[in-house]
């Protein structure tokens, strides 16, 4: 493996939010905004995988500062986690407005492509992005 080779992996695994752990900030997030709650089963339902495997993601989205649990047992994003969700959130839209407006994407390949790489990108791309979109307004 060349050192350029492995210098690109170490900077992936070393990303803090991984793409499950982004779809899980996002389903809490969207429990919120429609039923003001987000209990584990509900996140379970959301994203369509087993109350086990959910209870385990949940964990360690609470290891890592990324959420919090009440009193009541609902599920809340700390502040951590709710700058997490407007990041990958802000990547997404980014991506979409580039691959359909910029590239002439159709828009369920844009968000979907989005999706993929949306949590995995950094800031100062983000910001350059940002800038080019901005600039380059049709």
């Amino acid at each position: 493996m060349s050192h350029e080779t492995s210098q690109v992996w170490k900077e992936f695994e070393e990303n803090s939010i991984s793409h499950s752990a982004a779809h899980y900030l996002l389903a809490i997030d969207e429990l919120h905004d429609d039923m003001w709650y987000a209990r584990s089963v509900d996140i379970a339902r959301e994203l369509e995988i087993t109350a086990w495997s959910c209870s385990t993601w949940l964990k360690w989205l609470m290891k890592k500062w990324l959420i919090e649990e009440d009193k009541n047992r609902f599920i809340l994003l700390s502040e951590l986690g709710k700058s997490a969700v407007e990041k990958i959130k802000k990547n997404r839209n980014l991506f979409i407005k580039f691959f359909t407006e910029v590239l002439g994407a159709k828009q369920e390949e844009s968000i979907i492509t989005a999706c993929k790489i949306e949590h995995l990108i950094s800031s100062h791309i983000t910001r350059k992005l940002e800038n080019f979109l901005e600039n380059n307004k049709k």
